[in-house]
Formats: structure tokens, C-alpha cells, sequence
């Protein structure tokens, strides 16, 4: 038997799988670089800041924090040249102003190296004597009053000018220094700085005489302190009015040490006008080196014009009356009359002057 013949099925038609490109994505740009700091920006267009900083370009210039930038200037500090060194001085007082240096003592101690290290700054050279002004201007911004600032500022009173002079204490009335009757100018200038002179180590021995004044008046202080009952109630003032002449709200403890050398530099000198000012004793009974002897009555004492001679013994003149020849009548009596006819004292008219020799020493007339 023959199969019946299926019927075709009909052809399917043919699908063909093309491959197409996917679409391709928008390639992201990078993104910017970040704007540099504000502090940065402050100062990039400085001569000091292109010459000792990196390039201020924000793609290159790295990333850093405000300590971060305070920290390289500093390290430019000690390679600068001396105006150089002021324009960063002045830039560090501007960042303290604006944005608060967060590590003050760092800079403080960079600026104290670079004004006692050699070559020394002198304040014969304006560019000099510019870095020594803006580096003891960043000194008190930066509000460390301590030992070392004093001693430094003392020290260059003493080599300074009448402008780093009245800086000096300006710096100090600003925090807290009472100064009356010019009595730590005084002081300074009496230190014997003349033995340096020549010295190549000059300001260091400067500012160790200086530490050792503060040294010493610092003991005093604290010796003082530690009795003030008993001080006020000798010197008749209370503790309160003590304490206010010390200091003073926003005084520094180191300059109060100051104030108290003031204090009692004119403690000594009010003392001193009072002993002037009290009354005298008068009267006899006032004892001098000079004996007062009883009056000797005899008529044989020297006199203004008086040889020396005895009339009582002629041979006992001279040792060699004996060895003398024998005169003659005649000129012995003419010797006689040369001898015995000139009178023996003179009274001339002399006003009388007391002399007393031994008076004290404040007293300038020793004649009256």
C-alpha cells in the first residue's frame, strides 16, 4: 500500500540576526581642579611667594591646610633675603589677622632664629632694621609673651634706634607694662654693654644678660608675692592697690615682673625724698671726724710767717751750729737785727672757713 504524501509544509521565513554597533556613551571630562585655598590665593602673585613656594597652579600646586602652607613659608624664612624676610613677617601678620595661625609657637620660634642668627640684622641698613621692626610686630600678634620674647625685645632696645626703641615699648604697654619716670630705659642703659664692644657674639650675650635680669626680678616677684600682707602694711597701701600696680586685666605674667621693677624702683626714690624732706637735728652735739680740741695758750706755736727756730737755744736750730764759725761782733749784730726785726705773723684779713671733711656723700657742699 502506498503512503498518502503529506502536504509541505510552508517555508518559514528566514530571519537573520545583524549585529549593530552599540551607541556609544558620552565620555566624562575630568573634572576641574579644585580652586586653590583663599590663603593661597592671597599671596600667589607675591615676588617672595614665586621665588620660594611652588607654582601656583591649581593642577599642580598641592593640596594643603592652612598649617601645611604656614610650615613652607617658614622653611622659605631662613633663605630669604632680609626684605624678603620682612614681606614674610608681614604676610604672617596678615594670616594671624584673617584666619588665626594654628600653630603659633612654631612661628614663633623661626622668627626668634632668624633674628639672632648670623648675619646678625642691623638697624644701620633699612632693609635690616625693616625685618627686625615686622619680626617683633609678628612677635606681639602673635600673643606669646613669655621669657624669651622679652629678652629679645630687651636686647634690641639696647642696640636699637629711637624708632625700635619706642616699638619696644609700645609692644610692651600693649600688654600690660606701666612704664614711669623712664626707669627701665634707665636700667637697660646702665647694663655695661660697652665690653662687647667688637664682640662677634654680642647679641647672644645681649639677650643672656637680659634673661638673667628677668631671672633675678622673677625671684623677687615671687618672693614678694608670697609676703604681700607684710609688704602693703609697711609701705602703707593696701593689697588691692599693690596688686593694681602690677597688673591689670590682660597684662602678661611675664610683664607684671616688669611692672614690679617699676614698683619698686619708685618705692626706693619716694624713701628717698622723704629722708631729703625730713627736718634735720640741730644743735651742738653734732658729731664729726674733726675732735674739737681745748684751746692751747702758749706763745711758741708756729705761726703764718714764723721761722722755725729757738730763741731760747740758738745752738739747737741745726745740727751744724756747732760746725759754723764764729761771727764777729759786728755782723752777728747785724744777722740779729735781720733775725729778730721781721715780725713773727702775718694777720691777713681771710674770712673764716669751717671745713668738714667727712660729711655724707649726698651732700655736695663741704664748705660753708
Amino acid at each position: 500500500a502506498v503512503s498518502p504524501v503529506k502536504p509541505r509544509e510552508p517555508a518559514r521565513p528566514v530571519k537573520k540576526y545583524v549585529t549593530r554597533p552599540l551607541p556609544k556613551k558620552k565620555e566624562t571630562p575630568p573634572p576641574p581642579p579644585e580652586p586653590l585655598p583663599e590663603f593661597v590665593v592671597l599671596f600667589q602673585d607675591e615676588p617672595w611667594f614665586r621665588a620660594y613656594l611652588p607654582d601656583p597652579n591649581p593642577k599642580t600646586f598641592p593640596n594643603v591646610s592652612l598649617t601645611q602652607f604656614v610650615m613652607m613659608i617658614l622653611e622659605a624664612l631662613p633663605k630669604a633675603a632680609f626684605h624678603v624676610k620682612a614681606e614674610i613677617c608681614q604676610a604672617l601678620c596678615l594670616i594671624h589677622t584673617d584666619y588665626g595661625i594654628p600653630i603659633p609657637t612654631d612661628v614663633k620660634l623661626a622668627v626668634l632664629k632668624a633674628l639672632n642668627e648670623y648675619p646678625l640684622p642691623r638697624v644701620a641698613l633699612p632693609d635690616e632694621k625693616q625685618f627686625i621692626l615686622d619680626g617683633m610686630k609678628l612677635l606681639q600678634k602673635l600673643n606669646l609673651m613669655d621669657e624669651s620674647v622679652l629678652a629679645e625685645l630687651l636686647s634690641q632696645f639696647i642696640d636699637g634706634d629711637d624708632a625700635v626703641r619706642s616699638l619696644v615699648l609700645a609692644l610692651l604697654k600693649a600688654r600690660g607694662f606701666v612704664n614711669q619716670n623712664t626707669y627701665l630705659e634707665t636700667e637697660l642703659d646702665s647694663w655695661e654693654t660697652w665690653k662687647l664692644e667688637g664682640d662677634p657674639k654680642r647679641k647672644t650675650k645681649l639677650v643672656e644678660m637680659a634673661e638673667e635680669w628677668i631671672k633675678e626680678w622673677k625671684q623677687r616677684y615671687n618672693e614678694f608675692m608670697a609676703n604681700v600682707g607684710n609688704e602693703a602694711k609697711k609701705s602703707g597701701k593696701t593689697v588691692s592697690e599693690i596688686m593694681g600696680m602690677l597688673s591689670s586685666p590682660g597684662t602678661s605674667p611675664i610683664v607684671s615682673i616688669v611692672n614690679f621693677f617699676i614698683y619698686k624702683c619708685k618705692d626706693k626714690e619716694e624713701a628717698q625724698l622723704k629722708a631729703e624732706n625730713e627736718p634735720k637735728k640741730t644743735g651742738e652735739g653734732v658729731r664729726n671726724a674733726v675732735i674739737s680740741m681745748p684751746a692751747i695758750k702758749k706763745s711758741n706755736l708756729m705761726r703764718l710767717g714764723e721761722s722755725h727756730k729757738s730763741k731760747c737755744y740758738p745752738e739747737r736750730e741745726s745740727t751744724l751750729s756747732r760746725f759754723l764759725p764764729h761771727l764777729d761782733s759786728r755782723t752777728q749784730q747785724r744777722l740779729d737785727v735781720l733775725l729778730h726785726g721781721f715780725t713773727t705773723y702775718m694777720n691777713l684779713a681771710l674770712k673764716p672757713i669751717n671745713i668738714q671733711p667727712f660729711l655724707k656723700p649726698d651732700n655736695k657742699k663741704t664748705l660753708k
